[in-house]
């Protein structure tokens, strides 16, 4: 049995806590051409596509509920720590946009 899992990424702390710091980077630029680099920064996280969202889990049919409800708690942890690194990406990702943005300038 094989199953794509939906991984909603909903925690808003964390969410305006990444926000925050995007911003943050973002006050170096003027304003005319920050939304240029926010847009260059989403076309990157849009890039990695479902690697962050969707698991695909093959599981025996004959599995009792204990092993699947364990491998769900693997995978969520795991989804977990897939969004703690795709957040460093994208504190690393916004960074290197605004040095290579005052690069052309």
């Amino acid at each position: 049995m094989s199953q794509i899992i939906q991984f909603p990424v909903l925690n808003t702390q964390q969410k305006s806590d990444i926000d925050a710091a995007i911003d943050q980077a973002l006050m170096q630029v003027p304003k005319k051409d920050r939304e240029k680099l926010r847009f260059e920064l989403i076309k990157t996280i849009d890039s990695y596509g479902a690697f962050f969202t969707e698991w695909s889990l093959s599981l025996p049919a004959d599995s009792d509920e204990t092993f699947k409800k364990q491998i769900y708690d693997i995978a969520h942890q795991e989804h977990d720590r897939k969004i703690r690194m795709l957040k460093g990406i994208m504190r690393l990702k916004i960074q290197v946009l605004v040095a290579e943005y005052h690069q052309r300038k």
